[in-house]
């Protein structure tokens, strides 16, 4: 079992502090259902307590999401000290999710449900609101998906390859 690198480690504190500082300073200057237009009414920052899930499904089953974001970010953990990847952009992947994860995960604990606070959209036609956690967890999951495509490539060109002449 591979042990944990600094980078990693670095990352993912760098992700979860980066997260609990931008929650925090949405709640102090967000509070009361203030809007804050960043570019019109496209991109604008508004302070949201998710008690669900992604896209704020299944509200109101806190201890369930509590349970299900521990477990989420056990395996992840494990799956990451087990994996036989070594490369950097599969642990920066990694790291990217556990951060973002832990950063929902504390939220869960401290707070009345997840800070969310980055809205975009046009109109009546919204994304659901979101934070830094989670666009570490997106960003996280397509770099992982990315790393896992290359991982297969590379090894269907050694399997194809021809053994060398001694």
């Amino acid at each position: 079992m591979k042990k944990v690198s600094i980078k990693a480690l670095s990352i993912i504190i760098i992700v979860w502090t980066l997260d609990l500082v931008t929650k925090y300073i949405a709640e102090k200057y967000l509070s009361g259902g203030t809007f804050v237009p960043v570019i019109g009414n496209i991109w604008q920052f508004r302070l949201v307590y998710n008690t669900g899930g992604v896209f704020g499904i299944f509200q109101g089953n806190a201890v369930v999401f509590h349970v299900l974001s521990g477990l989420a970010i056990l395996f992840l953990l494990v799956y990451y000290l087990r994996s036989p990847y070594e490369d950097n952009f599969f642990n920066t992947a990694i790291s990217f999710v556990l951060g973002g994860a832990l950063g929902n995960f504390t939220d869960r604990f401290f707070r009345p449900g997840v800070v969310d606070f980055i809205d975009m959209g046009y109109g009546i036609y919204r994304w659901p609101t979101y934070n830094v956690a989670d666009m570490f967890i997106f960003f996280g999951a397509v770099i992982l998906l990315i790393s896992f495509y290359r991982e297969e490539k590379n090894s269907k060109q050694r399997e194809n390859k021809p053994a060398q002449k001694a």
